[in-house]
C-alpha cells in the first residue's frame, strides 16, 4: 500500500510499535505466540496454492503505480505506469525470494520491497536518491510473505507469519530496526497490513477456517485479535488492505467461484462482503492513494487486472489489464513528421477515433532532423489529442548511425517525454531503414551500430521498445537487406513491425497478397519470438495498387498469421479511400 505523509508524532509511536505487548488473541485466531526466530516449530498451516504467484503494488508518487512480482527463477520484477502514459516493460531486479513480494511507499521517491528468501528470511530492497539500494537482510524465519504498512516518512511496520503459524513484527525508526515481537494469532494465509495515519496500523490474516481476522494498533497499544466479516464469507486467498483516508479501511480477498470480494470499515461498522466480480488465480493486492484504491490480482488467461476506486463514495472501475504491449494491439495508423504541415492533430484524432484506430504510431523526428524533435509543439498536439479520445501513441524515430550518440540520445527522448497536458508516449518505435545516397553509414555498419543503439536505449529507459522492422523477405541472401541482425531484435524489443508493403510486390492478386502478407508474420514472430504488429501497403506507391479485395486479404492474414495487430501506411493517404476503413476495422477483432 502506498502510505500518507505523516507527522512527527509517528516518530514517536514508532518506538513504542516496536516494544508493545502481545495482545491476547480471539478464539478464531488463538495460539500460543511465537517469534519470527522462534526455535518452537508447529505444524505448518499450508498457505492459499494462489499467494505464490500474487503481486504488490503501491506508488512512487503522484498518479504513478509500481508493481511488482516474483519470476519462477526468484527475481523481483516491476512494471511501472508513469502518469499520462502505458506500462512500461518488465523490469527484473533480481533477488532470491521464495514468496510474492509487499511494497509501500512513505514519501514521493521512496519505495521498500519485501519478500521471504530462499533461506526462509526476511529480505528488504529500498528505492532512494533515484535508484535501488541493495538487497538487505533482516533475518527471522517466515513460513509466509510478509506484509509492510507505514505511518509516514521513516517509519515501517512489517508483518510475517512466524514458525508457530502465529503473527511476528518488525519496525523501523530513527534509522534502524527492532527486534521482531510476538503478537500471537494462527495464520493460515500471509498477513497484511495497512496504516491511515501516525499512531494507527491494521493487520488481517485468513484464519485456519477460512474466515477473517483483525489486530491493530491504536492508542500506544496492540488491541486484541477480533474476527471481522462474519463467519459465511470464506477466503480462497491472503487478504490485501488499504486505507482511503482517516478511520476507512478496505479489505479484497480472493473468494468463492474465484472472484475479487471486499470488506469495509466505513468509520463506525464493517459492511457485508461484496463482490468486485472478475476471475483470479492469484489473491489480491491493494494499494491507496489520494483517496482512491486500486486492487490488482492475476487471472487465469496470463494477465493482471486491476479495478480502482477514484474515492471513498465512488465506484468501482471495470477490471482492465495490465498490457505493455497495449500500443501494438490491434488496429493502427501512421503519421510522419512529413505529414505535420497538412494534417491538423484535432480533426485527423476525431476522425481516427470515428474509424475506430486504437493506436496513432506518430513520427518525432529523423536522423537529418535539426532537432531532437522534428516539431515538439505539433508533437504535443498530436499526443494529447489522441490520448484524450482513448488512443494509444507509439513515437517513432528514424536513426542513421552517421552518429550513434545523437540516434540514442533522440530515441530516450521520446520515453521521457512529456506534453503540456501532462501525456506520455505508450511506447517508443524506432524505425529501422535504410537510405540510399542519404545514408550515413555502410550496410555493415549499419547492422553493427543498429544493436548496440537498441542496446543503449534499453539501459537508459524502461519503456516498452518497438522495433520497425524490413520483412523478413527483404532480409533473405540476395536481397536488399541479407545480413539483417534478427538474433539480436527479439532480446532489445518488446514487439516488432514488420515493414510487410505488400504494394511493392509485383502486382499481386488478392491470394498472393494473404500468401505474402502471412508468410511474413509468421517468419517475424519465428525470427524474434515477440509480438508482432504488421505495417501494411502504400496507397499510390508500389507495382500493386491498394484495392478492398487485397485489404481484406491483407487483414485475413494479419489475423491468420497471428499478429496482435495490424496498419495501412499511413494516414494520410487514405483520404478519399474510406471503403477500406470498415475492412481494416476487423483487426480490431
Amino acid at each position: 500500500m502506498r502510505a500518507r505523509v505523516a507527522g512527527t508524532a509517528a516518530l514517536l509511536l514508532a518506538g513504542a510499535l516496536s516494544v508493545a505487548a502481545a495482545g491476547t488473541p480471539a478464539a478464531a485466531a488463538g495460539s500460543p505466540p511465537a517469534s519470527a526466530g522462534s526455535s518452537v516449530t508447529a505444524a505448518a498451516i499450508p498457505l492459499p496454492s494462489a499467494e505464490r504467484t500474487s503481486p504488490a503494488v503501491t506508488s512512487n508518487g503522484p498518479g504513478r503505480t509500481d508493481l511488482f512480482n516474483t519470476s519462477s527463477g526468484g527475481d523481483l520484477l516491476q512494471q511501472i505506469r508513469y502518469p499520462g502514459g502505458s506500462w512500461t516493460r518488465t523490469l527484473n531486479l533480481g533477488g532470491d525470494l521464495a514468496s510474492q513480494p509487499a511494497a509501500v511507499s512513505w514519501a514521493p521517491g521512496r519505495m521498500d520491497v519485501f519478500a521471504r528468501g530462499t533461506d526462509n528470511a526476511l529480505w528488504h530492497r529500498a528505492y532512494t536518491s533515484g535508484g535501488w539500494q541493495s538487497w538487505e537482510r533482516l533475518g527471522g524465519i517466515l513460513t509466509s510473505a510478509p506484509a509492510v504498512a507505514s505511518q509516514g516518512p521513516g517509519l515501517l511496520d512489517v508483518f510475517v507469519r512466524n514458525v508457530d503459524n502465529g503473527l511476528s513484527h518488525k519496525a523501523f525508526a530513527a534509522g534502524r530496526w527492532s527486534a521482531w515481537e510476538r503478537l500471537g494469532g494462527v495464520m493460515s494465509s500471509s498477513p497484511a497490513a495497512t496504516s491511515w495515519g501516525p499512531g494507527r496500523v491494521d493487520v488481517f490474516v485468513r484464519n485456519v477456517d477460512n474466515t477473517l481476522s483483525q489486530k491493530w494498533f491504536g492508542g500506544g497499544r496492540w488491541h486484541s485479535w477480533v474476527r471481522v466479516g462474519g463467519t459465511t464469507t470464506l477466503l480462497n486467498s491472503q487478504p490485501a488492505a488499504a486505507s482511503p483516508g482517516t478511520d476507512l479501511l478496505d479489505v479484497a480477498a480472493r473468494g468463492s467461484g474465484n472472484s475479487m470480494r471486499l470488506l469495509r470499515w466505513t468509520g463506525s461498522a464493517w459492511t457485508s462482503w461484496t463482490a468486485l466480480g472478475g476471475t483470479f488465480s492469484s489473491g489480491p493486492t491493494a494499494t491507496d492513494g489520494d483517496a482512491a484504491v486500486r486492487v490488482l490480482g492475476w487471472s487465469p488467461n496470463g494477465f493482471q487486472y486491476e479495478s480502482v476506486r477514484p474515492r471513498p463514495t465512488g465506484t468501482w472501475s471495470a477490471w482492465t489489464s495490465v498490457d505493455a504491449y497495449a500500443a501494438f494491439r490491434r488496429l493502427g495508423t501512421w503519421v510522419d513528421t512529413l505529414d505535420y504541415a497538412t494534417l491538423d492533430p484535432a480533426s485527423s484524432v476525431a476522425d481516427m477515433r470515428a474509424r475506430d484506430v486504437r493506436t496513432l504510431y506518430l513520427g518525432t523526428a529523423r536522423f537529418n532532423s535539426a532537432r531532437d524533435f522534428f516539431d515538439e509543439t505539433e508533437m504535443g498536439q498530436w499526443l494529447d489529442a489522441a490520448h484524450a479520445a482513448g488512443i494509444r501513441v507509439v513515437g517513432w524515430y528514424v536513426p542513421g548511425y552517421g552518429d550513434l550518440e545523437r540516434d540514442v540520445r533522440r530515441t530516450v527522448a521520446i520515453g521521457s517525454y512529456v506534453s503540456p497536458a501532462g501525456q506520455r508516449f505508450d511506447a517508443v518505435g524506432v524505425d529501422i531503414e535504410r537510405f540510399g545516397s542519404d545514408g550515413e553509414v555502410t550496410h555493415a555498419q549499419f547492422n553493427q551500430r543498429l544493436v548496440t543503439h537498441l542496446q543503449q536505449v534499453r539501459t537508459r529507459t524502461p519503456a516498452v521498445i518497438g522495433a520497425i522492422v524490413p520483412s523478413p523477405f527483404g532480409t533473405d541472401p540476395g536481397n536488399r537487406w541479407e545480413g539483417f541482425p534478427w538474433a539480436s531484435i527479439g532480446p532489445n524489443s518488446e514487439a516488432v513491425v514488420p515493414m510487410a508493403l505488400w504494394s511493392f510486390r509485383s502486382n499481386f492478386s488478392a491470394s498472393q497478397v494473404y500468401t505474402w502478407v502471412k508468410d511474413q508474420t509468421t517468419r517475424t514472430r519465428a525470427l524474434t519470438g515477440r509480438r508482432v504488429h504488421v505495417e501494411g501497403g502504400v496507397i499510390g506507391e508500389g507495382s500493386t495498387p491498394v484495392t478492398p479485395a487485397r485489404v481484406q486479404a491483407f487483414v485475413d492474414a494479419v489475423r491468420d498469421g497471428g499478429a496482435v495487430g495490424g496498419s495501412q501506411y499511413d494516414y494520410a493517404t487514405m483520404t478519399g479511400h474510406e471503403d477500406l476503413w470498415p475492412i481494416l476495422d476487423q483487426v480490431n477483432g
